[in-house]
């Protein structure tokens, strides 16, 4: 993992999401953040995360928070109110993307990152 920051906050005078998971995925596949979308902006930002992730050889499941995770992405609420994605390693937040770094008040997903398995070739004609 290589900590990103993000660049955009909740609170943003322009009215954009904040990409806090634009930042977390950047720092899970070691990533400059403007190689990653902006999840957010998307019209389907779950599929585009599992899309993209997909290119770069991992695969991305959703998991109970009661289950360990050994690397992936975390959302829950942060101190300022709002649904909030911070990098999930061992069992804990490892790098939250907020300038902040206060990570979660509360832990309501957990997004598992594995090496992807490689597809079936497809049958020769």
């Amino acid at each position: 993992m290589k900590p990103v920051t993000q660049s955009i906050l909740h609170d943003d005078p322009d009215g954009r999401p904040g990409n806090c998971l634009q930042a977390a995925v950047a720092s899970l596949l070691e990533l400059p953040l403007h190689a990653v979308p902006h999840f957010l902006l998307l019209d389907d930002w779950w599929g585009s995360v599992v899309d993209f992730c997909r290119l770069h050889r991992i695969d991305v499941h959703e998991q109970s928070p009661d289950e360990p995770c050994a690397y992936g992405l975390a959302f829950g609420l942060s101190e300022r109110g709002v649904r909030h994605a911070v990098c999930w390693i061992d069992g804990r937040i490892a790098h939250d993307p907020h300038p902040t770094r206060r990570g979660l008040v509360t832990l309501t997903e957990l997004i598992a990152f594995h090496p992807a398995r490689p597809r079936p070739a497809a049958p020769r004609p």
